[in-house]
Order: structure tokens, then sequence, then C-alpha cells
């Protein structure tokens, strides 16, 4: 007794989640419902699901011409073997593998058919495997209001010894013969099938207060293979006529499912109704009853342990009436006279056969969702102006989550997250928008208000954008700032006379300009609000392949390759213009006059360009990108007949032998 209270006390203690545990499918769900909502990311669970049913047939047996009736009983017991895993948070894999067994029992009260049969037969077979997945959203981002969709495909693993079961017992019993199929029976068949294949549309709610709402709607193949000998009889069960059947039924099935459950601590307490329309099945037996549906209601209890077991009981009935004419393959139809396939077609068993009268049901769960701690947090907060405090309508965003954007409600929003840091995004219309991250402790709440800052009143910067050698305005120029708050624009071009004007908000703005066969200007621009601030850009030419510059005023020391103070101007110049040239390749020439020999004119050349080059590199051009070449007397620009041409020959030149990509 004590044992006992202490397993309840248990039981009413725990407060696990009821719905994070496999369907018979094997995916999250309650009993033949599947939950939209997927099973936590690299979770897993493993079910054995048995059921059982019962039927109670009223028959008319015939034997020696007399009729009477029987009441014989069928059973059928089925197990699913399935497992269930959590890819991530919003797809779920699952597989189960089956197991069926069907019997019947005789009424053997008349002393003529207990004389003439045995009172029981049955078979059984591992019979098919079927692989499913989920894949899910959450709209809301509530963890409440879920979508899914649920592809599967099934196929068959064996059959016992037949496709279905036979009489096996000597004589007959007025309805079946001896080696005959009994396909009068609700599941007479082992098996679903050669195969089938389908897709359901998932929809759940599951709310906070423990209710779960869920419904299923899909559709579904199935093919069936028919392979048996047909035996006509005459009244004294003598053997008239034979028939080969071989014969492949293809199923079109809309099936729909809904469930309702309510998680109470540990105990679930659940309703389940699934509804079969088999498209392809028209027989109507004329008395407005067609045979072409299934239904089935069930409800049991959910038991929920700490230790990650479950336990479900179930009950179940049908809501279908069972008429053994329209499952018999056509076997009433032969006996007096011939039968086509769309007639054995149209009374051919349902895949999965008929349901039992009425089942009980036992489920043995594990999951390891029931051992773990819990692996997400809530966070919550509330978006206001940072200036007047008022709330506003935003858009909270989790962009290394799969969960989808959320507009706040009121200035309010709520989400669970994953535990771990978490980057959380808030943006509103007129507002600078916010990207924090945030720590989320599973198991816990977390609190997070914004307050967003209005974006600044605008200024105006305009100017103009010129050549700086020419003065010659450049049109087309575009002028670009990065990283503007949404609803600005971000660049501009230069009009027919080189102006350009753009809308920017009060901060420091870097500015870039760019104009083809122009060095790129950037400036870090400060805006004042309501004000126009001018900013006119004067643009250096950019070098080409083959652009020689020669300076006739740089100067050395007499006879030597020192260069002289007066020079540094200039060179400092062409060693900004080469740094903003980054990458472009240079030759220095040397020239001197005709004084001297020519041998000595050619090294002096030399020594002086080498000079140059290594003054260039001292004020930062790379190296690389540099070469000498001395041409001493031999290249004069003016015949050197006085000192003034003299003057102009001794010179450095520049050559641009090649530039780097732009």
């Amino acid at each position: 007794m004590k044992l006992i209270l202490t397993v309840l006390t248990v039981l009413l203690m725990s407060a696990t989640v009821a719905s994070a545990l496999p369907s018979y499918w094997g995916l999250r769900g309650l009993n033949r419902v599947v939950d939209a909502q997927p099973i936590e990311t690299n979770q897993y669970s493993v079910g054995l699901f048995t059921h059982g049913g019962i039927s109670n047939d009223d028959r008319t047996a015939t034997i020696d011409g007399s009729s009477f009736i029987v009441e014989d009983t069928e059973y059928d017991a089925t197990g699913y073997l399935a497992f269930g895993y959590g890819i991530n948070e919003m797809v779920e894999m699952a597989g189960r593998a089956s197991y069926w067994w069907n019997g019947y029992k005789r009424d053997l009260g008349n002393p003529a058919r207990d004389a003439g049969t045995g009172d029981w037969e049955s078979d059984d077979a591992l019979n098919e495997a079927l692989i499913s997945l989920k894949i899910s959203m959450n709209p809301g981002d509530n963890g409440q209001f879920w979508l899914g969709f649920m592809p599967s495909v099934g196929f068959g693993i064996s059959s016992g010894d037949n496709d279905f079961v036979n009489m096996y017992d000597s004589g007959t019993d007025g309805i079946w013969y001896a080696g005959d199929p009994m396909f009068e029976m609700r599941r007479c068949m082992l098996n679903s099938g050669k195969y089938n294949f389908g897709g359901d549309f998932l929809v759940s709610y599951n709310s906070d207060f423990g209710l779960g709402l869920h419904l299923n709607a899909g559709y579904h193949r199935y093919s069936q293979l028919f392979k048996f000998t047909d035996h006509r009889r005459d009244t004294s069960g003598v053997v008239t006529a034979t028939d080969d059947v071989d014969l492949t039924v293809n199923d079109n099935v809309i099936r729909i499912a809904s469930g309702i459950e309510y998680q109470a601590g540990a105990i679930t307490p659940f309703v389940e109704f699934e509804y079969s329309r088999f498209l392809d099945r028209d027989e109507e037996a004329g008395d407005d009853e067609r045979y072409d549906d299934i239904a089935v209601l069930d409800g049991g209890f959910r038991f929920v342990s700490p230790y990650g077991i479950a336990l479900d009981l179930i009950g179940s009935m049908s809501l279908v009436t069972f008429d053994p004419e329209w499952s018999d393959l056509g076997h009433g139809l032969y006996q007096t006279g011939q039968v086509s396939d769309e007639d054995r077609t149209q009374r051919s068993p349902f895949p999965g056969g008929y349901p039992a009268e009425y089942g009980i049901g036992l489920n043995l769960i594990f999951s390891s969702v029931l051992l773990q701690a819990p692996t997400h947090g809530s966070l919550s907060g509330i978006v206001t102006d940072s200036e007047s405090g008022e709330v506003l309508e935003a858009e909270v965003s989790f962009p290394a989550s799969s969960i989808l954007p959320q507009t706040t409600v009121d200035g309010f929003y709520s989400v669970e997250l994953l535990a771990g840091s978490v980057p959380i995004n808030v943006a509103a219309d007129g507002y600078l928008p916010l990207s924090e991250t945030v720590v989320i402790v599973a198991g816990e709440d977390h609190a997070f208000d914004v307050a967003l800052t209005p974006v600044p009143d605008n200024g105006i910067l305009t100017g103009a954008v010129t050549d700086c050698e020419t003065d010659e305005v450049i049109a087309g120029a575009t002028v670009s700032v990065e990283d503007l708050p949404e609803g600005f624009e971000g660049t501009t071009t230069t009009n027919a006379n080189g102006v350009y004007s753009i809308e920017l908000p009060e901060g420091n703005w870097t500015v870039k300009v760019e104009a083809a066969d122009y060095l790129n200007v950037v400036k870090v621009q400060v805006m004042t609000p309501e004000e126009t601030t001018i900013f006119d850009v004067e643009m250096r030419p950019a070098l080409v392949e083959g652009q020689v510059l020669s300076f006739n005023n740089i100067y050395f020391e007499s006879g030597s390759a020192q260069i002289k103070p007066e020079s540094f101007g200039i060179l400092d110049q062409v060693a900004q213009t080469l740094i903003d040239n980054a990458g472009v390749r240079v030759r220095i020439a040397g020239h001197t006059d005709s004084d001297g020999s020519s041998s000595y004119n050619q090294g002096l050349s030399e020594r002086r360009a080498n000079s140059v080059l290594d003054y260039l590199v001292r004020k930062g051009v790379a190296g690389n990108t540099l070469t000498t070449i001395g041409y001493g007397e031999e290249s004069p620009v003016v015949p050197n007949t006085s000192a003034s041409n003299k003057a102009q020959n001794r010179r450095i030149e520049f050559t641009v032998l090649g530039t780097a990509l732009r």
C-alpha cells in the first residue's frame, strides 16, 4: 500500500509535458493523431504501441442444406515499435515496424457445425515498415499555435504463410472451406499492401494551461496484391468451377484525424477521432449504406513519470457498419456467375481492414524529454519610445534562430528560446534599430525591455565635385554614405554642373565620392539638424598606363646624387600620388645634360634615380612597385646649346608601367 501511494504521489507531482510523447506514427502526438509541434532538438523517443480488438458477428451458416444462425467472434491484435528523433527546432523524423495477428473464433453450438470444423483460425506476420517526416513552423512564435506537414512512405516486409487468413481445419463451417481465404473477416489481410505513401497537413494548438487541440488532414495511396484461387461450389459443397485471381488494387484515400487533450500534471486524458474515405470505392448496397469509409473513436489516459517512462491506456470503438458481402473480393458474386476484376476491386478488403467493434490499447513509451532538464527559457518585454515612454509597434527578430520575427502587441512581446546567447534585433519605423545579445537560462523567465531612440532630425549635405588640376566639373560622380538608418537613400550622383545634394540624419557620417578615372575621396562629415553643410570635393585624376610625369625642378647637389631640400615638396606630392594610386607600377628615369663624359653622366643618372626611389620608399611608397633606369645624356628634350636648355634636360621622369585593378 505504501509503495502504491508513493508511486501515485510521484506521478501527481510530476509536471512533465505529456504531449512531447509520440503517437504510433513515431512522431510527437497522442495515439493515432500527430501533433504539429515537433519534439525538441536532439531529443528522441521509443514506444511500443499495442491494441487488441474484438467484434461479434451474427452469420447464417448452411451445412448439408440446413441453415442456422451462428454467433462468431473476430479478434485482432496490432503491435507497433516506433521511434522519433528531433533533428532541429522545425524538423522531426520517425519510423516504425508493425506486427499483426488476426484470429477467428467459431460458435460451435450447432452439432452439425461442431462435427465438421474446428473452433479457431488465426495467422500473424511482421508485416510493414513506415518512415515519416514532420516539418513544422510556429507562426505566432509563442510556442502555442503550430502548422506542419507530414510526408510518409510504407512498404510490406512479410505476410506470414499467406497474405491473408486461411481456413486450415478440415470440413466446412457453412461459410468457408478448408484452404479458402477468409476474406469476409474485418481484417483478413495480414498487411496494408505492397506499399503506401502520402502526406498530411497538421494543425495544433497547445495552450500554456494544458489544453491541446490537433487536426490532421491528408491524402494517402495504398497498393494491395491479391493472388489466390476462388472456388464455385454447389449446394453440397462440390467445386464446380475455379478462377485464378491475380489482382492489384490501388486505393486513393482522404484521411482526417482530430484529437483533444488536457495535460493535468502527470495524467493526460485525451479523445481522438479518425476518418478515412476511400475515393475509388463506389459500391452501394441499395439500402443507402455505402461501404467506402471507416471511422474510429478512441480515448484514454496518458500517465507520465519523471523517469522517462509513460503509459497509455486506451479504449476504442468503430463508428461504421461492417458487411462481409462488401469485403469478400467478389466471392459471393462468383457463386452466381462470372465476376469482373472491377467487381472484385470494389469488394476487396480495405488496406488495414475494417476497425474492430471494440478495442483496448496499452502503450509503453520512453522519451528522453522526460529525463532532460528544460532546454528553453522565455523572453518577454515591452518596446517603448526612449523620450516619451510610449509603447511602440515594433518587429522583434532573432537572426540566429529559426523562430520567425514577431510584431509587438501594445508594445509587448514574448517568445520561447533555446538556452544560450541569443542575438535579438528590434526595429520600428522612425526609430534607430537596436541589436543586442541576451543570455537565456533554461527553465527561467527573462525580461528584456527595449527603449528605441527616434531617428534624429535631418540635415542637407551638398557641394560641387571638380577636377583638382583643371577645375572642370565632374558630372555623374557617385556620392554615397553607408550604414544609414532605414528610410534614408544613401547614394546620389552629381548633375551636369557637378553638384550633388543628399539628406542625412544628425551625426558623424563617412562620405565617399567616386568617379571614373579619378581617385576616390573619403571624408567624415558632421551633420547638424536642419542645417545645410557644404562639402566641395576636388578629385585627383588616377594614373593611367603609359603616362609620363616629368620634373626638371628636382635638384641635386652638383655632381652628386644627394637630393636638395628644396626638392622635398615636389617629391612629397609624387609620393602621395603614388600612395593614392596603390598598386601602380612606376619606372623612375634619371636624365643629365651633356656636360662631362657620357659614361660619367650615365652613372650619375642611375644614382640620382635610385636616390629618388629611396626617398619615395621612406615616405611610404611600396618599394616593389618602383624600378629605376638611367639614360645619362642620351635622351635630351631640347638641344644642349644653352644653360637654360641644359637645365631642362637635367630631369627626373616617372613612367606608369601598369595600374592595379580598381
